[in-house]
């Protein structure tokens, strides 16, 4: 009697604890949105586009990259595929919070060129209202370069504000950026200083 009441009581504690850890959110995602990757796990792709469609995503911090798309008929024989260059938008999902990618795209193809070089992208909390804005990145590599970077930051803004005296060092953030970042972000980064430099 003892074994089973026992044997009971830790199968369902870990089935709690397995949906403790497991709590998902939904991320509606529209047809003119492609994820194209999830904390730098790429996402399966289709060359004719997607239609709206919901993702799950575990509760906790997500960087997400997307890009604006949108299939226009050119004449009967002929179309185009307007994309954005990649764009990433870091957040955090909290539990019982539904979420969705917007974007307002053009009707017009010579409208939807413009827009693309540009797009607005933004990821709503259907429960709150709140929104931001996706931020233009160039590659995957540089979307998880931008969560170090933004962790960085949000963690030292966090200890200056404990510690007055520390006061602003960029040098030493920089530093400590880069010994955080991964050996694909280091690169990353070092190709975007080059190409800033060869620029001046």
């Amino acid at each position: 009697m003892f074994k089973r009441l026992l044997v009971n009581l830790v199968l369902s504690s870990s089935l709690y604890a397995t949906a403790v850890v497991a709590a998902t959110v939904d991320l509606a995602v529209p047809a003119n949105i492609h994820v194209l990757s999830i904390d730098g796990q790429e996402q399966a792709s289709s060359f004719f586009g997607t239609r709206d469609h919901v993702k799950q995503l575990t509760v906790g911090e997500h960087v997400l990259s997307v890009r604006y798309t949108q299939l226009f008929d050119i004449s009967a024989e002929d179309h185009d595929i307007v994309k954005s260059h990649p764009m990433a938008i870091r957040f955090v999902a909290q539990e019982g919070q539904r979420y969705q990618l917007v974007v307002n795209p053009p009707k017009r193809y010579e409208a939807a060129l413009k827009f693309a070089k540009n797009p607005d992208i933004q990821l709503l909390n259907q429960t709150t209202g709140q929104s931001q804005s996706a931020v233009s990145i160039k590659s995957y590599a540089e979307a998880s370069l931008v969560d170090t970077i933004s962790k960085a930051f949000n963690n030292s803004e966090a200890s200056t504000n404990d510690n007055n005296t520390l006061g602003s060092n960029n040098t030493q953030l920089l530093q400590d950026i880069w010994l955080r970042a991964t050996p694909q972000e280091r690169q990353a980064f070092a190709a975007w200083l080059a190409s800033q430099a060869a620029g001046k």
